[in-house]
């Protein structure tokens, strides 16, 4: 058995709007609202790296979850987004933090590491102890890379969101949770060495929706549960649309579910963990309460995790 212990999140101060990519591109505003949710994103400033994400989001969990750093038993870093091949973002918040001689590494995948690197968490801590996870993406940096395409540049924003796995009773109780991945579609979603990112937006949106509901149908149902029995469903914040569609899929009422990426656009790996941390600060997760985590990204891969509030 493991607990989520506490959350955290950092995002950056700079600001994109619909209006300032409606300009670049040529569009109405009001046509990507349409098409994504989003009004606002994040941006990182040119002398913002991951690290500094990754580092303020780690320092706000660990203040949050009532714990030093010397106490932490390993640490998993989650980013499409590196800032360099290694060492990874990991290492340089193991230095920040001031955590050495435990495990440090990184998961490089984009949107769905936060979530594997919970899953991971959840076994690792009973061997290595309180294990940190920490999620942080500069995605504006990466579509800075190449011939941006409107469909992706309205999509993405940068930020970091962590929580801390530790062993036995918490908090917030891990009661299940559940990873995969299918490869047959991974070229609908890839950024290769140099290059901007690629998606096919319809093929990405199809495969969430159906592997999304299908992997949140199961984990209610080996858990006895119902969807209206769920007190909060915490999604990674791909697409407004994307999870519209998932929600009438699965008759979830939107007052279920916590959304942010209006605000804040899609954090990548970071998104759920930034939700989470709003959440958990804004007072929503009560005592007793299901919680249905679910993310779905590069590979393609996909998870979803059942969490009991204490």
């Amino acid at each position: 058995m493991s607990a989520l212990a506490g959350f955290g999140h950092f995002l950056p101060d700079g600001v994109l709007t619909n209006q300032t990519l409606a300009a670049e591109f040529n569009v109405d505003p009001d046509w990507i609202v349409s098409m994504c949710g989003i009004r606002t994103r994040r941006v990182a400033a040119a002398e913002e790296t991951v690290c500094d994400l990754g580092e303020r989001a780690a320092k706000a969990c660990l203040q949050d979850a009532g714990i030093t750093a010397d106490k932490l038993g390993a640490i998993i870093a989650c980013t499409g987004t590196p800032h360099r091949q290694f060492p990874g973002v990991s290492a340089e918040i193991q230095k920040r933090i001031n955590a050495p001689g435990i495990p440090a590494f990184d998961l490089h995948l984009a949107s769905i590491s936060g979530l594997f690197g919970l899953a991971l968490a959840h076994r690792m801590c009973e061997q290595w102890g309180p294990t940190l996870v920490v999620a942080a993406e500069t995605m504006t940096r990466a579509l800075a890379q190449g011939s941006r395409a409107k469909e992706t540049a309205i999509l993405f924003g940068d930020g970091a969101g962590a929580c801390l796995v530790t062993p036995g009773n918490g908090p917030l109780v891990i009661r299940d949770i559940q990873v995969a991945s299918d490869a047959t579609f991974s070229e609908a979603l890839r950024m290769d060495f140099g290059s901007t990112l690629q998606m096919d937006g319809r093929t990405i949106i199809l495969h969430a929706v159906r592997k999304l509901a299908r992997a949140i149908t199961e984990l209610l149902e080996r858990n006895s549960l119902q969807v209206g029995q769920v007190g909060l469903f915490l999604f990674h914040q791909a697409n407004l649309r994307l999870l519209e569609r998932l929600m009438e899929s699965l008759k979830i009422d939107p007052s279920q579910c916590f959304i942010n990426i209006d605000k804040y656009g899609n954090t990548s790996s970071a998104s759920w963990l930034i939700a989470a941390s709003e959440a958990k600060a804004a007072g929503l997760l009560r005592p007793g309460m299901k919680v249905v985590i679910a993310a779905f990204g590069a590979g393609l891969s996909w998870g979803t995790a059942l969490v009991e509030v204490g």
